[in-house]
C-alpha cells in the first residue's frame, strides 16, 4: 500500500469567511529558508515566493477583514534544543525574516511573534503574565477562520495547529463567557475553523533522514486527523 492509503487525509478547496481571516505564517526565517543548520534552499525559497503569492491574493479578496500573524523561530545561543543543531540564533541573520518576505513586517495588519520552541502556542505564552499572544491576536480581531502555512509541516507547524485545535475546543480563542453567555461561546468553538494551506507548506529533505514528501504528508495527515481543514485552494 502506498503512503496516501495507508494515511489517508482530504483535500479539498475551501469557502472564505465572510467574517474576519487571520493568516499564521509559521517560521519563514532565513535559518530554514536560505542559510545555517536546518536550512533548504531548494524547497523553502520556492515556499515562502508561494506564501508571498497567498498573501497578495488574500489582502485582495478580504482587504480590512484580513490580519497576518508570524512567527520566527529565535533563540539564544546558550539555550540549545534537542534533537536539532544549533539554528535560529539571535545576532546570527538567521533569525531574520526571509527576504522574499520581508515586506510583510511594514504592514499595519501584520504582528510578529518570536519563539524560542518547536511550538508556537507555546512559544506565544509570556512567562511572567501568562498571557498568549495568539490567543490575543484571534480574540481581538475576532478571527472567525484561521488559515496556516509556512514549515515545517511535520514540526513546528503541525505542533502550533494540534495545540490550536485544542486551544479552540478549551475556549481560548473567545471572548465569551461560558456561562453568561453559553450560545456565542459554544458558536465561537464550533464555528472557528482552522485550515492548513497544503501548498504553503512543506519540510526540509535529508536523505536517509528526514524524506521531505513522506515527513509533508505524514504532517498533514496528523493534523487532518485532530480535526484540521486541509486545503488546496479557496473560493470567495
Amino acid at each position: 500500500m502506498s503512503l496516501a492509503e495507508q494515511l489517508p487525509f482530504e483535500s479539498s478547496v475551501i469557502h472564505l469567511s465572510h467574517d474576519n481571516v487571520g493568516l499564521i505564517i509559521v517560521d519563514p526565517g532565513v535559518g530554514f529558508t536560505r542559510s545555517g543548520n536546518l536550512a533548504d534552499a531548494e524547497r523553502m525559497v520556492p515556499m515562502v515566493q508561494e506564501i508571498a503569492k497567498r498573501v497578495y491574493s488574500l489582502s485582495h479578496a478580504l482587504g480590512d477583514r484580513l490580519r497576518i500573524l508570524v512567527f520566527l523561530d529565535t533563540h539564544h545561543p546558550d539555550i540549545p534544543e534537542p534533537p536539532y543543531p544549533p539554528h535560529c540564533v539571535i545576532g546570527t541573520g538567521e533569525e531574520l525574516i526571509d527576504p522574499d518576505l520581508d515586506w510583510l513586517l511594514e504592514r499595519d495588519d501584520v504582528t510578529l511573534i518570536r519563539k524560542d520552541c518547536i511550538n508556537g502556542f507555546v512559544g506565544a505564552i509570556d512567562r511572567t503574565t501568562g498571557a498568549n499572544g495568539f490567543c490575543d491576536w484571534v480574540t481581538e480581531h475576532d478571527l472567525r477562520q484561521l488559515l496556516v502555512c509556512g514549515d515545517c509541516t511535520d514540526i513546528c507547524v503541525s505542533d502550533f495547529v494540534v495545540s490550536a485545535l485544542s486551544a479552540r475546543n478549551h475556549g481560548l480563542l473567545t471572548k465569551a463567557d461560558p456561562d453568561t453567555e453559553r450560545a456565542a461561546y459554544i458558536a465561537a468553538i464550533t464555528g472557528l475553523q482552522i485550515v492548513v494551506l497544503e501548498r504553503a507548506c512543506d519540510t526540509f529533505h535529508a536523505p536517509g533522514i528526514h524524506d521531505a514528501p513522506t515527513a509533508h504528508h505524514v504532517g498533514l495527515w496528523l493534523m487532518a486527523s485532530r480535526g484540521a481543514t486541509i486545503a488546496s485552494g479557496w473560493t470567495i
